[in-house]
């Protein structure tokens, strides 16, 4: 729902085959300094679990399936980051893939990553009018 609201407000961009895409980086840009304005009391605690556990980005090495850690780029801003690991963290969700050889082995750690996410999924709904606003009206 979240990502329909941010295309139906105009942070849309061209994807593959011409396939209507969410621009996280421009939402991003637009909420540059707004993450103080989140009354959501356990909003700075989830941003900062989120940064610590920081999810992974699978990647082929070698022929073989991986995990990298995915860091805060030079002068990338606070909420560029934390929007790209909430991206991360969707991903890693629905297109899952990541425990193809066995048992899950950080369901805790995952747990944390989804429910601090979440949280700030949350407040990105909250400091966004129009994104809100195209929300509220599905209800």
């Amino acid at each position: 729902m979240f990502e329909c609201a941010l295309k139906r407000e105009g942070f849309l961009r061209t994807g593959l085959n011409n396939g209507a895409e969410p621009d996280w980086d421009r939402f991003g840009r637009e909420v540059q300094g707004k993450f103080a304005q989140v009354s959501i009391s356990d909003f700075a605690e989830a941003v900062a679990k989120l940064r610590k556990l920081a999810p992974r980005r699978q990647v082929v090495r070698k022929g073989q399936l991986c995990w990298d850690p995915i860091v805060q780029k030079d002068g990338e801003l606070d909420e560029a980051y934390i929007l790209r690991l909430l991206k991360a963290t969707r991903n890693n969700l629905f297109h899952g893939g990541k425990y193809p050889d066995g048992p899950i082995e950080e369901v805790a750690r995952d747990r944390d990553i989804l429910s601090a996410a979440l949280v700030v999924l949350k407040g990105c709904y909250e400091i966004h009018t129009g994104v809100k606003r195209w929300i509220d009206d599905r209800e």
